[in-house]
């Protein structure tokens, strides 16, 4: 399962803009988790999902919070996503075959669940009598490549701390 790269969330409050770190690096920009908890207007109860769409906006995404089936999940969302999990966590979505949904969750990293398993965690409630859950789509804009991200000071931090 290589290909998508998973950051793992500091504390229980950064799943949403570990998420959005998630989902920006997918795309080819790095950014810091401070940067994205501040542009998240994270709190003790971490984020909401229209903190981290402004956030997501901010950085150049155009973002869409929505209840979606699982048709409309598997069929029409555009990948990566971040999906409301167990009515109290964020975790992406990036890749769906015909049973089973590839998660990369900020608290345990890439998980894969079988399609029963994950609807499970994932679905809150009901829209014209079929169950949905809620997701945020991201879709890149210009202004997302215009802006140059943060740079990566990982790669600094570890030749440091070899010498």
């Amino acid at each position: 399962m290589t290909g998508f790269k998973v950051y793992r969330q500091h504390d229980q409050m950064d799943c949403g803009p570990t998420c959005l770190r998630m989902i920006a690096k997918h795309h080819g920009r790095n950014y810091t988790l401070e940067t994205l908890r501040k542009k998240s207007g994270i709190n003790r109860e971490g984020v909401s999902l229209l903190g981290m769409s402004e956030a997501a906006e901010e950085i150049g995404f155009r973002t869409i919070g929505a209840k979606l089936t699982w048709e409309q999940l598997k069929r029409e969302a555009e990948l990566p996503c971040v999906v409301h999990w167990g009515q109290e966590h964020f975790v992406v979505v990036y890749k769906i075959s015909r049973q089973k949904v590839y998660i990369a969750d900020p608290a345990k990293g890439k998980v894969v669940y079988k399609k029963d398993d994950f609807l499970q965690q994932w679905l809150s409630s009901k829209v014209d009598e079929q169950a949905t859950g809620i997701a945020l789509l991201l879709h890149t804009t210009p202004k997302f490549y215009d802006l140059e991200g943060e740079e990566n000071n990982e790669l600094k931090l570890l030749i440091i701390a070899l010498h």
